[in-house]
């Protein structure tokens, strides 16, 4: 399978650029019929395509990003900004279909392959065209399209029964073996869930309203929303609203996060008056998360290697109206300031840098992130974090790790060495936590740590271990 983002396309002539300041060699295109605004969830859905030059311009920049390193969402942020003349409809086109195209990468590089073309992002655009349009004859084109490929193409199906498993189901070779391990009879349905655009998840921020105001106030703005089934702070829409743009979200009484995450923050057991710290805080989506459950009283510490995601952190903190919260910034050994904090806090929660193999639904071009391939030193990762933040617990407080990874090797692997390597600390039941928090019955069945699935708990995947730090006796 061609390996689109293991390569660096090293000149922008795989999409037809042009040397001068005008990105596409014009040619006369005429406006097209109107569209709906998914692509096609399923082989011969009916689907839209790109409804315009600037659009399609726009689709093809992000992807030849992407190709040159960048993340699928900072490849989509700089093609947005170079094409600020789009209309809503056609910005959201394109984050669609952007989306899109990484969620089925795999399966179109098959194809391209097979009709003897070379993956490259004008390919992968030109094949996805084709497979939207669905046999429909088109309109006009937008200049930007090989239309040579797209006939050859046009009348193949996009799952094809001579697709290897792994193509089919868009599972990078580097972690087949891992997955099959873990996920046994379930591999299938859980890589299949995790194809799937999800839903949108907000977790409601209890300092600005309870989740039945947060309920009335996105229903004002024409947006409905439903309780989530296993978060207490959670609500579900449908994929495809546009909640950011809405009051409710920029007046602080909403946040984007997964129901999944949302419990590895509720496990942590947060309560006002205590000390807290989220040790990789990132951008604050559980910090803010940690802050609601404390009710603003007690202490709570963000830290992070990066002065970017905390300064962002703090835009987040002051929009949720989060006035507890304290940022720190890591520096690569733990100077004076950080060891006079050793055994201070009641709680730590570690939400460690990962594979992402849970997130893939979310965040489709993980898959293909040859740093998320890279488990020895993920592993190494974050064995090494573990070991600092657990510096910080008190005598009787709680550390906890999580991942959005399904590999064990993350996950309860981390855990158990860990715990021999450090006997006062003891693996807490997260089942008999979750009952004394009373938030109804427990999601895991026989599990001791929580662990969730796209296809099992129509969350992301999950993982999070409990840990208590106890006396040893001299």
């Amino acid at each position: 399978m061609g390996q689109l983002f293991a390569n660096r396309v090293s000149n922008a002539r795989a999409l037809g650029l042009q040397t001068n300041k005008k990105p596409f060699a014009q040619k006369k295109t005429r406006k097209t019929g109107g569209s709906s605004s998914q692509p096609p969830a399923k082989p011969g859905a009916k689907a839209p395509r790109l409804e315009s030059r600037i659009a399609a311009e726009a689709l093809a920049n992000a992807l030849i990003q992407q190709s040159q390193g960048a993340s699928l969402d900072q490849g989509l942020t700089r093609a947005l900004k170079i094409a600020p003349k789009m209309s809503a409809d056609e910005r959201r086109q394109v984050v669609q279909d952007l989306y899109a195209v990484n969620r089925h990468l795999a399966r179109l590089s098959w194809h391209i392959e097979q009709v003897g073309a070379q993956v490259t992002p004008a390919t992968l655009l030109s094949a996805w065209m084709a497979f939207v349009s669905q046999g429909v004859q088109w309109g006009e084109d937008s200049g930007l399209e090989d239309r040579a490929l797209m006939k050859l193409i046009a009348g193949r199906q996009l799952y094809d029964r001579a697709m290897p498993d792994a193509v089919r189901l868009e599972c990078p070779p580097t972690f087949e073996p891992a997955l099959r391990e873990v996920l046994g009879d379930h591999f299938d349905r859980e890589m299949n869930a995790a194809l799937q655009a999800p839903p949108i998840d907000l977790r409601v921020n209890l300092l600005r309203c309870s989740r039945e105001e947060a309920i009335k106030r996105l229903h004002w703005e024409k947006i409905e929303a439903k309780v989530t089934p296993l978060s207490p702070w959670g609500l579900r829409c449908s994929a495809g609203e546009n909640v950011s743009a809405t009051r409710c979200f920029q007046d602080g009484y909403v946040e984007f996060q997964d129901e999944g995450s949302q419990l590895a923050a509720v496990l942590t057991d947060a309560r006002p008056g205590v000390q807290v710290m989220d040790f990789c805080s990132g951008t604050g989506g559980k910090t803010l998360a940690l802050a609601a459950s404390m009710q603003n009283k007690g202490h709570l510490v963000a830290t992070d290697i990066s002065e970017v995601r905390l300064s962002r952190a703090k835009l987040r903190m002051r929009r949720a109206g989060a006035e507890n919260a304290e940022r720190i910034k890591l520096p690569a050994q733990d100077d004076k300031a950080l060891k006079k904090r050793y055994g201070k806090f009641d709680r730590v929660l570690v939400d460690a840098p990962c594979s992402g193999t849970g997130s893939w639904r979310r965040n489709p071009d993980v898959r293909w992130s040859s740093q998320a391939a890279n488990l020895p030193e993920l592993m190494a990762l974050q064995s090494a974090i573990l070991e600092r933040a657990s510096r910080f617990v008190s005598t009787g407080g709680h550390l906890i790790y999580a991942t959005c990874s399904l590999l064990k090797c993350e996950n309860d692997e981390r855990v158990h060495a860990f715990l021999q390597a450090h006997p006062e600390f003891e693996l807490l039941d997260a089942s008999e936590l979750w009952g004394q928090l009373g938030h109804g019955d427990w999601m895991c069945g026989e599990e001791r740590f929580l662990r969730l699935s796209p296809a099992k708990h129509r969350t992301d995947g999950f993982f999070a271990a409990v840990l208590r730090k106890v006396t040893i006796p001299a």
